[in-house]
This record gives C-alpha cells, structure tokens and sequence, in this order.
C-alpha cells in the first residue's frame, strides 16, 4: 500500500490579542500539498500583512510550478526568499516606509515525503505513534544560550527575552538563512506546524496525547488552540496551527496510473524543467530592472 495525505484541519484563535497576526494555508494540486504559516512580529509595525504577504506568496508561486516539484529544497527556499522580498517591497510602498516582519514555516508533501524550511520560531512536527520523530529547531536567542549550555531548557520557558527571533522574513534588504528538513512519510504520521502561541502554552504530552486520541483531527485541533489559550490567560498570544495526517493509499490504481502515464512523465518532466528555468529567467530579469530603477 502507498502513502498519501488523508484528513487535515487548523484552527486559529486571536487569544488575548487585539488582532490576529497569524496566517496559514493549504494548497494542492494532484499529489502535491504545501502547507504554510507565519506569525507576523507584533513587536514591528503591520505584522499580520507580513504573515498574509508569505501566504499570498506560498499561492502565487506554488501555482506557477508544474506538478509534481522536481527539487523540493530549491522550491522552499526560493518561496520563502521571494515572500522576504514581497514583503520588503510592501514595506517600502507605504507612507511612511514600514519593515514589517513574520515567521515562517513552509512544508511541501509529495511522493510520501515530507520537505519543509523555516526562519523564526514557528515551528514544524513531524508526529509518529505518539512520539515526536523530527522538528524544527527554532532561530531563536534562547535556543542559542540552551544549545551553548547557558541556560536549561527550563530556563529557556520564562526567559525574558524568549519572544526574541534571530530569524525572520522582512526588515532586511539581505535575504534570511532558510534552514531545510526532510522526512519520508509512514502511514498514519501527522505533520503539524504552529505558531508561539501553542507550543509555548502546549506540553509535548499534551499534544500527543490529543492528536493521537480517538477523536477526529479537526476535534483534536480545536481542542488543542483552545487548551493553549486557556493554559496562557489572561496573556494568551495568537494561536494557530494546522495538521495533516497520512494514510494508506490504493498502490494497485496507483500502479495503473503510472503505467498508463509511463511514456508521457519524460515529457512532462521535461516540461517542468524548463517551466522552473523560465521562472528563475524572469525571476532575474525582474531583479536585474529593480536593481537598475
């Protein structure tokens, strides 16, 4: 049996904020699915159109590649630099210039794998029989003192300046580090990425616990970004996360498809190629004139 994405959910609540400056998304075409979020930096000015510029970014640039992405560590890192850059240039149209900022967390899933990058704090869950098998490490100053034995991981929850990114898209002209990750999928894993709001007010047991309960992964997510909020008030921050689990998919039409395809997938991938090389020739060109203006 094959392995391919089944149910999904998210959930996103504002908490005890006045605004919500969180995102996400989910796009698909055929086998393809990116999964998106980012948490717009209230510590900087329009945070939530940050976060809402990746979002319409993680869209506009999934849709523009065929299907299925040849070089997923190429396609990640190039979305989330051209968010960076849509962002900036958001920031330099208003009056007066603005450098609003956002976090973010992109995962692209296709033939039962899952590739994902990241900048900031929110963070990716790779979930397998109630055990977390991967995730991302967060570009954060505590988790740089926890990794060079100044603080506990203890000490990392109530630092003062745990809110404190070293990474994020916008608020520099220089494009941010993109760090990558890559796992092959198994039937009935759960890939879960979300903001601050829930793994600072979520234990890793909690939120195994409930996803891997009986009750559906919609049901499941609610009640987790309800728990954060409540373990968090009165200073909840937004909350936001969103869930993909796999299941067993139908190898035999599979194997029919492929097939039946057999002769075509040269072509098509071939077409491919130079659809994502035309991209990159006028992702340049359009640089180059920027530059230039």
């Amino acid at each position: 049996m094959s392995i391919q994405p089944g149910e999904f959910a998210f959930s996103s609540l504002i908490g005890d904020r006045k605004i919500n400056q969180d995102r996400c998304i989910r796009v698909t075409d055929g086998d393809s699915i990116l999964l998106g979020l980012g948490d717009g930096m209230g510590g900087h000015p329009r945070g939530e159109a940050a976060a809402q510029v990746l979002i319409d970014t993680c869209q506009s640039y999934f849709n523009r590649i065929p299907h299925p992405i040849l070089n997923p560590s190429s396609f990640l890192t190039r979305l989330l630099h051209k968010a960076h850059e849509n962002i900036v240039a958001f920031g330099y149209e208003q009056q007066p210039a603005i450098d609003p900022r956002t976090t973010a967390v992109a995962c692209l899933v296709q033939k039962s794998v899952a590739h994902w990058a990241h900048a900031g704090d929110s963070r990716l869950y790779l979930l397998r029989e109630r055990r977390v098998l991967s995730k991302t490490i967060d570009h954060s100053y505590v988790e740089r003192l926890k990794q060079q034995g100044v603080i506990t991981a203890k000490q990392q929850k109530n630092h003062p300046q745990r809110n404190y990114v070293t990474r994020c898209l916008g608020g520099a002209l220089a494009s941010p580090d993109i760090t990558l990750g890559k796992h092959k999928l198994e039937a009935g894993d759960i890939l879960l990425l979300c903001s601050d709001g829930l793994w600072g007010s979520i234990s890793e047991e909690d939120l195994l616990t409930t996803l891997f309960s009986t009750l559906p992964l919609s049901e499941a997510i609610h009640k987790l970004a309800e728990q954060a909020a409540h373990n968090a008030f009165p200073d909840s921050d937004n909350i936001t996360l969103l869930a993909l689990r796999m299941q067993q998919g139908d190898q035999d039409k599979l194997d029919k498809t492929r097939d039946e395809q057999a002769e075509p997938a040269e072509e098509s991938n071939l077409a491919q190629a130079i659809a994502e090389l035309q991209n990159a020739i006028n992702n340049f060109e359009t640089e180059i004139k920027q530059e230039k203006e």
